[in-house]
């Protein structure tokens, strides 16, 4: 299985952090966000990554390098000068996202996650068109773009619903996912700008496509804002605090610490 990091944002909502550096390389807890994304992707076991770059994109490889120290195979498709948005930056990227499977990850470059993506990926059922990765976040119902009937099916993505469907309730698509290649097949040419959800998912969906989704366990959050970089850094200094004490408690005591006890 391969994956696709979507890292051509421009980061306007960040500025001025991101006049200097592209939004992928901004900092939670010290830590790139597309480099942990690289490392989680690697803990899953896919090696074989694609990013895409814009804005300032030269530095992201040049942070990454060949992707060799995280364990993984890195090839990046640099959109300029012209930005393609999430589909296209995919179409691009085509016969590298086809490779020898039939599915692939894909995961934004500008949000910090929790997840484990191999719990994503087992949860991907045959023929499904893809399965979302998706977070109910009470504080953000700003984002709450995709709507379920009470069935558990998804109905509604950005405001389209099908015919005379109820909505049960409402979540956040957290820019994690499984899909399958046919995907590619409903994009627009790569000389296009086009966006993976309106011009590849929703029109699959009305034409009968499957799209499912789970729910990970884990925090996620979107980190298009100064003040949910702040956050995300709080909530990855906590955890990482807590795994440092959880690792004192259970290491074994020394014979020097034994004498003095």
């Amino acid at each position: 299985m391969r994956a696709f990091i979507l890292a051509a944002g421009l980061g306007t909502r960040l500025r001025p952090l991101t006049e200097r550096i592209p939004k992928p390389l901004v900092e939670v807890a010290g830590e790139p966000l597309v480099e942990r994304a690289v490392r989680q992707l690697v803990a899953a076991g896919i090696r074989d990554i694609g990013i895409n770059l814009f804005h300032l994109g030269e530095q992201i490889p040049a942070w990454l390098g060949d992707g060799s120290r995280y364990g993984a195979r890195l090839r990046f498709f640099d959109e300029r000068p012209h930005i393609r948005g999430t589909g296209g930056g995919l179409k691009l990227a085509e016969d590298f996202l086809r490779g020898d499977g039939d599915t692939f990850v894909l995961v934004n470059g500008d949000v910090w996650h929790g997840f484990d993506i191999r719990a994503v990926t087992a949860s991907h059922p045959p023929g499904a068109l893809t399965t979302l990765a998706v977070h109910r976040e009470r504080r953000r119902p700003e984002l709450h773009h995709l709507g379920f009937a009470d069935d558990g099916r998804v109905v509604r993505i950005n405001g389209t619903a099908a015919p005379a469907e109820t909505i049960a309730f409402r979540a956040i698509y957290t820019g994690v996912a499984a899909f399958d290649v046919r995907v590619l097949e409903w994009l627009p040419p790569a000389d296009k700008v086009s966006g993976l959800i309106s011009h590849g998912v929703m029109p699959a969906m009305a034409a009968g496509e499957r799209v499912c989704w789970t729910e990970p366990a884990g925090r996620w959050f979107d980190c298009g804002t100064q003040g949910e970089l702040l956050r995300a850094s709080s909530h990855a200094l906590r955890l990482r605090a807590q795994r440092a004490l959880k690792v004192g408690f259970t290491r074994p005591r020394s014979r020097v610490a034994l004498a003095i006890a």
